[in-house]
């Protein structure tokens, strides 16, 4: 048991525990029948642990994987929208030039009006 229990503890790994020693012992030195009485479960070797850390690591990828996609959903989303926005404005200020470009000829056209009316006074007081 003290070998088990000294043996070194991986990078990623957690250490065995006191109950998972004593099963291992166990199991190798005598019948199932006591550690099923008491409700131990066999940890029959290393590769139950591996298989367990390789589901985490399927499950954990899964997770993140799903974390990303919800992220990168929502920043096409807002980009969309940006987009969206950006178009309107773009718009309004075409239809802004068209209404001062407009709006300038009209003035220039009550300007030229203006100027002939002062002239024809002009002509005639004098």
């Amino acid at each position: 048991m003290e070998a088990l229990r000294a043996e070194p503890v991986g990078e990623g790994e957690t250490e065995v525990s006191s109950v998972q020693v004593v099963s291992q012992v166990l199991s190798k030195n005598s019948s199932n029948v006591f550690l099923k009485s008491v409700g131990i479960k066999l940890v029959p070797s290393s590769t139950s642990s591996i298989s367990n850390e390789s589901e985490l690591r399927e499950q954990l990828a899964v997770e993140a994987k799903a974390t990303v996609q919800g992220e990168l959903d929502d920043h096409k989303k807002r980009s969309e929208e940006a987009e969206e926005r950006l178009a309107r404005a773009q718009k309004e200020m075409e239809e802004m030039k068209k209404l001062t470009k407009k709006n300038n000829k009209a003035m220039e056209e009550n300007n030229a009006l203006l100027k002939r009316i002062l002239s024809i006074n002009n002509a005639s007081s004098t």
